[in-house]
């Protein structure tokens, strides 16, 4: 194909990403979708016989996180049987039919099952891919690769906020469609396995081979040799049993709790709330701009925060990424809350109305400058060998759980309480990963697995 070292990189970590563009789609979905179910109009733009009510709108967004819940464990198994290639092109086939449900849905049962069914796949996307583009990159570009995952989840939210009010929600599922079949033929086709993956099935001359179309070059030998010995480790951590070790082994039990927490944290900045109801959130607020003009503006932000952050991940130390992003949340969050608060109790904010776009752009920033793709790199980087497949499995899971109790249950909250106080919980939640980042997490940028793996044992043993 003749392709240069570097490009040759970016067109695979691209062709796997479409998969992800397909995500962003899926999870912005709900927020131009909602209101058009919600409401009493033609067939056209609302193909249920009546208005969703607020419990049934709260399910068709929270179901696609209770679908990502269930593959993860399914996905790690398959890609350590049948590879990662193998395993993302089988799991894209659920967000396929998915979308293909979502065309012609006419009932909320129908809805509910397409959510789930996109869920499975976007599971399989936060497990698999940050899995795949760490073994197919170099320590140089690790972390940017790696950010590669949200920039497409946000192009889908971009997509989202730009096409979603404009059309139809039959027409936006054939859009939200598009890139899953691009990604099964592009990356079907033309894209690599990882070596990993071959030298731990003992398939070394292939892993080679798949080396050298990764680097374009034909010496790789040094790089081998880093491989098999990292996977080595692996396979005697297997051997020695790796759910045991990760609940036995007091490192192991260390670096997965790090790896959880910080994901958890991740979940409770509040991101998959805000991208659900970004639209509602401006509507409340009054906003001089309409709802769905407002969302568009943020996710145009988000789109070039990413993009910035992808030059950046590799360039500035991790640590002072994360403190630097959950502080600007937490300070956020506590000015919607108390923006909100102020609309709750009649007051009139007209003369500061655009305050909640200005603080909705911030957030992104933040979020996708530090803790957004930090938190999929990071347990990617620090757990031990011989739990890394079934540790990362268990905190992708677990923070899928809690993005669905997120997205069900804080609706609900705000519903009883006021539109204020989820603002007020992520605040709370965002202040204690301040200290917990700045007293627990270690420098990981520009390290091999190994010599991470050598300092996190220096650290906390």
């Amino acid at each position: 194909m003749g392709l240069t070292r570097t490009f040759s990189i970016y067109f695979y970590a691209i062709s796997v990403n479409f998969l992800s563009y397909g995500g962003g789609l899926g999870y912005g979905w709900s927020s131009p979708a909602l209101p058009k179910l919600s409401s009493i109009s033609e067939k056209d733009h609302n193909p249920l016989p009546r208005p969703a009510t607020p419990s049934e709108q709260s399910l068709i967004a929270s179901l696609l996180s209770l679908g990502a819940v269930c593959s993860p464990f399914l996905s790690e198994i398959a890609s350590d049987k049948l590879g990662r290639k193998t395993t993302l092109l089988l799991f894209s086939l659920p967000m396929i039919g998915g979308y293909i449900i979502l065309i012609f849905a006419d009932t909320v049962f129908q809805f509910y099952v397409a959510r789930f069914l996109i869920g499975i796949t976007e599971g399989c996307i936060f497990s698999i891919i940050p899995v795949y583009s760490a073994e197919i990159s170099e320590d140089h570009n690790r972390g940017t690769i790696g950010a590669m995952m949200l920039l497409f989840v946000a192009i889908g939210h971009f997509t989202s906020s730009t096409v979603g009010p404009n059309v139809t929600i039959r027409t936006f599922s054939i859009v939200s469609l598009i890139p899953c079949v691009i990604f099964f033929i592009i990356f079907g086709l033309f894209s690599p396995e990882s070596p990993y993956f071959y030298v731990l099935k003992n398939k070394n001359d292939e892993a080679e081979e798949c080396l050298m179309k990764l680097r374009r070059k034909r010496n790789v030998d040094d790089e081998m040799k880093e491989i098999v010995k990292s996977v080595t480790e692996i396979k005697a951590g297997v051997e020695k049993s790796s759910i045991k070790s990760l609940f036995t082994e007091i490192s192991c039990i260390k670096t997965f709790v790090l790896a959880l927490l910080l994901m958890l944290f991740q979940q409770f900045t509040g991101l998959i709330y805000i991208i659900d109801y970004t639209q509602k959130i401006f509507d409340t607020a009054n906003t001089p701009l309409s709802g769905d003009k407002s969302v568009m503006i943020v996710m145009t932000v988000q789109v070039l925060a990413i993009l910035i952050s992808t030059n950046i991940i590799d360039k500035i130390n991790r640590r002072f990424l994360l403190l630097l992003s959950f502080t600007v949340i937490c300070l956020l969050h506590v000015i919607l809350g108390l923006f909100f608060y102020l609309v709750d109790h009649q007051y009139h904010l007209d003369g500061i109305s655009w305050l909640p776009i200005v603080c909705l752009m911030l957030f992104i920033v933040a979020f996708q400058s530090g803790i957004g793709p930090i938190s999929y790199i990071f347990p990617t980087e620090i757990l031990e060998p011989n739990v890394k497949s079934v540790g990362n499995m268990l905190v992708i899971c677990i923070g899928l759980v809690a993005e669905f109790l997120i997205a069900t249950f804080l609706p609900e909250m705000a519903g009883e309480i006021g539109f204020y106080m989820p603002f007020w919980v992520f605040a709370a939640v965002t202040f204690v990963a301040v200290g917990f980042v700045y007293f627990f997490i270690p420098e990981t940028r520009g390290k091999s697995f190994l010599e991470i793996q050598k300092d996190v044992r220096a650290k906390i043993i």
